[in-house]
């Protein structure tokens, strides 16, 4: 392939496309086994379901949805590869890229605004005050006008619309590419920054005690993951200028496009997943304690040794709470008992014994309780 082109064969073979599709893959499996956990969590903890639960359902779609057409774009529209050397090697990959871009902007104004309103609606489930379900339903306005503006500039973005893949009738007949998708995350970081705020008050304002109100502000404020993510693709699609490189400034695009949705879909369904993790929390440290009651059991054991003298006479000592004690008889007769006193006692004993098995004058005992 390298022979046929004028460019160095490092340049030809140089793609992003094994990490688009390793992305695509990761947030594939994350987002549906994340909204699998939400409604197991619903299930198993009899929670009330809500229209929330129900807007994630089509926000899971999506999610997917963006990520699928990322995998197609990385396989057979060249995206991650470099566009002049795709314009002699691949000509018809760059027309696949091109009618990709269609469907990759649409799903993922689609993938975007989903799960955040479904994070408004289950906003409504603690919102009782007029004033904050009224800011609920503006920024939920807001979010949804949005991505229709978004979809349907996408459409209109060419005239006709088989200009974006005709190269005689792109540069007049388009849109400024780079400019559009920077326009896509604009408003969505702004709705972010309201998303993250607005709650606050209403969490602070419960009756509760403090670390529970630090709690639930952490989970909410875990969302802000999605607007980390819109502002680094913010920053991606600022460097772009241009399209003389279209498919490989793609990569990267896709890239953050997929795990910005992903992030904002985790984001949905954290809240609800509060009751399973508080119950794995109490398992851990419940698992730990008994695991710190083992150690301090083996280290609270008394500690002995039994040592043979010239005579051939055994000398059992050991230290039982900072009391040293020993006992001196033939090999035949001086015996050491390690007991154990019901689940949380533990002890050892030391004695003498005569041959014909009757204790010999005044043994000396040691045993260590532990309650």
């Amino acid at each position: 392939m390298a022979e046929n082109t004028p460019f160095p064969p490092e340049y030809v073979a140089e793609t992003r496309g094994p990490r688009v599709i390793a992305v695509a893959c990761l947030f594939i499996f994350l987002d549906v086994g994340i909204v699998t956990l939400r409604f197991a969590t619903r299930y198993v903890y009899k929670t009330k379901s809500g229209i929330d639960d129900f807007l994630i359902i089509p926000a899971l779609v999506f999610a997917v949805g963006i990520c699928a057409i990322a995998i197609v774009e990385a396989k057979i529209a060249g995206v991650g590869r470099h566009l002049p050397v795709l314009y002699i090697t691949d000509p018809q990959a760059v027309v696949n890229w091109a009618k990709c871009g269609y469907a990759i902007e649409e799903i993922y104004c689609a993938s975007v605004a989903m799960p955040k309103i479904s994070i408004l609606a289950s906003y409504l489930r603690i919102f009782t005050e007029k004033r904050y379900r009224v800011m609920t339903y503006t920024i939920g306005a807001i979010i949804g006008a949005t991505a229709i503006a978004g979809i349907i500039t996408s459409l209109a973005s060419c005239r006709p619309f088989s200009a974006r893949w005709d190269p005689a009738l792109f540069n007049s007949n388009c849109i400024d590419a780079p400019r559009f998708w920077q326009g896509l995350s604009a408003p969505n970081i702004v709705t972010d920054v309201m998303m993250l705020i607005l709650p606050m008050p209403v969490i602070w304002g419960l009756h509760m005690d403090r670390k529970q109100k630090v709690a639930l502000s952490c989970t909410f404020i875990l969302g802000s993951f999605g607007l980390i993510a819109s502002i680094i693709r913010l920053t991606v699609t600022l460097r772009v200028t241009a399209l003389s490189d279209g498919t490989w400034d793609s990569a990267d695009i896709a890239i953050w496009s997929l795990v910005e949705s992903g992030c904002y879909l985790i984001a949905a369904c954290l809240p609800v997943l509060r009751p399973l993790y508080l119950n794995l929390l109490k398992a851990m440290w419940s698992l730990k304690s008994s695991d710190y009651l083992s150690s301090s059991l083996r280290s609270s054991f008394p500690k002995f040794s039994r040592t043979k003298d010239s005579e051939g006479h055994i000398y059992v000592e050991m230290d039982s709470y900072q009391n040293v004690e020993s006992a001196k008889g033939p090999s035949d007769v001086c015996s050491t008992t390690i007991s154990g006193i019901g689940n949380h006692a533990f002890g050892v004993s030391t004695s003498i014994r005569g041959p014909d098995g009757i204790q010999q004058g005044n043994p000396e005992k040691s045993t260590a309780l532990i309650s």
